[in-house]
């Protein structure tokens, strides 16, 4: 059996992923071919074909955070090379974020849905076009999956991922990105360490035929909200199978494939390839790509003083989902001038006082905390609670920018349940 091929193109692209020119939309054009055709004959692949473009659109404006939505050049080059391939259609879709349809996110992006249509593309909510729900014979968690219609009546899937870490999985590249096809009454649940698992279910049904990868500006940290950009990574990658991109992509970033959960497991279910000795690398040298990139932080223990977190036997979904929301927080200001809280999150100690000490009001995060606002209960005002298995990024977010100016908290009375903050 041939050796997958992942192509990478790379050389300095002048001006932003937010102002650009027709100079740069020609040089990442330029990038966007070279990678294609070094690993697929895209006529052959897209001629007369209903295609669906799935860019990274998640919270979709290009400015806020910068660089973590694929870039508009790269989606631009790509529509344009499958209707110059005789694609019949091209449709350009994604569900960019829980609660926030597409058609929402784009509502002040009129010149990107201007461009896109100029390119070729054809512009699709994944909340309007309508789901079915799809067997999913083998899945770990995720049967069925509904997806949206547009996938389903589509000839040809073709990825098109950013260059990113991730607080809770690590990396968010090409199988990552594919998450984006689930309907928002799905979003949240095994959003845990089964998280991993339930990505690699959509794998199963929905196996792009080609991965553009956006590396020309790429984001490393505390992302997706809290990243920082890099500005000069400079890279396309492309190829037909994307585990095989992803793991090429993720050695570019100093991380390995046996780091990231979701490609361990595509690899144990023969989804596709992430042994870098297995995966035929053409084009530019992935040496002088190189980089070490900054890791996100998924702990929230002693992150920020204003919050002093305590955590007990806690999953990734809570961290990551509370790591987000501190992240935010405190890159808004949001702690200046606030009395120090105390928050809790993960499974209590089930013998022994799980908290000695707290300063300030008591917040107990997601729903195996909870017991612990039975056992504070009289002790001082009643902990609030933040439900969820996990809360939402922005459930402690909201509710902490909701306590009044003066840092104090107006607990809620406690009713022997969590209360929604």
């Amino acid at each position: 059996m041939a050796r997958p091929r992942v192509a990478l193109a790379s050389r300095p692209v002048p001006e932003s992923p937010t102002v650009f020119t027709e100079m740069s939309l020609r040089l990442v054009r330029d990038l966007v071919t070279e990678a294609v055709a070094a690993c697929c004959d895209l006529p052959a692949l897209a001629r007369g074909k209903v295609v669906l473009v799935k860019p990274n659109l998640v919270r979709p404006d290009p400015r806020n955070p910068c660089a973590v939505v694929t870039d508009e050049r790269v989606l631009l080059a790509v529509v344009g090379l499958l209707r110059d391939a005789g694609a019949a259609r091209v449709l350009v879709g994604d569900n960019p974020g829980y609660g926030l349809s597409l058609f929402e996110a784009l509502a002040c992006m009129a010149d990107f849905t201007r461009r896109v249509a100029a390119a070729g593309g054809e512009i699709v909510s994944f909340d309007h076009c309508g789901s079915e729900a799809v067997p999913n014979p083998g899945a770990f968690v995720f049967d069925p999956v509904r997806l949206p219609r547009a996938l389903l009546d589509a000839d040809l899937l073709v990825n098109v991922p950013k260059m990113k870490t991730h607080v809770h999985t690590l990396v968010t590249l090409g199988v990552k990105n594919l998450y984006g096809l689930v309907c928002d009454d799905e979003r949240m649940f095994c959003h845990r360490n089964d998280i991993n698992a339930k990505v690699v279910d959509v794998l199963r049904l929905a196996r792009p035929r080609l991965t553009v990868l956006d590396g020309l500006w790429a984001v490393q940290g505390q992302a997706p909200l809290s990243g920082s950009a890099v500005p000069d990574m400079n890279v396309i990658a492309a190829g037909t199978d994307v585990c095989a991109v992803d793991t090429v992509a993720a050695d570019l970033m100093g991380i390995g494939a046996h780091e990231v959960a979701m490609l361990r497991l595509a690899r144990q279910e023969g989804l596709g390839e992430t042994d870098l000795a297995a995966i035929e690398v053409v084009g530019a040298d992935p040496a002088g790509l190189r980089r070490a990139f900054a890791r996100p932080v998924i702990g929230c223990a002693g992150a920020y003083d204003a919050v002093r977190v305590h955590e007990g036997g806690a999953c990734m979904g809570c961290l990551s989902a509370l790591r987000h929301a501190l992240d935010k927080l405190a890159g808004e200001g949001a702690f200046a001038g606030r009395e120090p809280v105390t928050l809790y999150v993960g499974v209590p100690m089930p013998e022994r006082r799980s908290l000695l000490r707290r300063d300030g009001e008591l917040w107990c995060f997601g729903a195996c905390a909870a017991p612990l606002a039975y056992e504070t209960h009289g002790q001082a005002p009643a902990a609030h609670c933040v439900p969820g298995c996990p809360p939402h990024i922005l459930d402690f977010y909201k509710a902490y920018k909701a306590r009044d100016g003066s840092g104090k908290q107006t607990p809620k009375p406690f009713s022997g349940r969590p209360s929604k903050t």
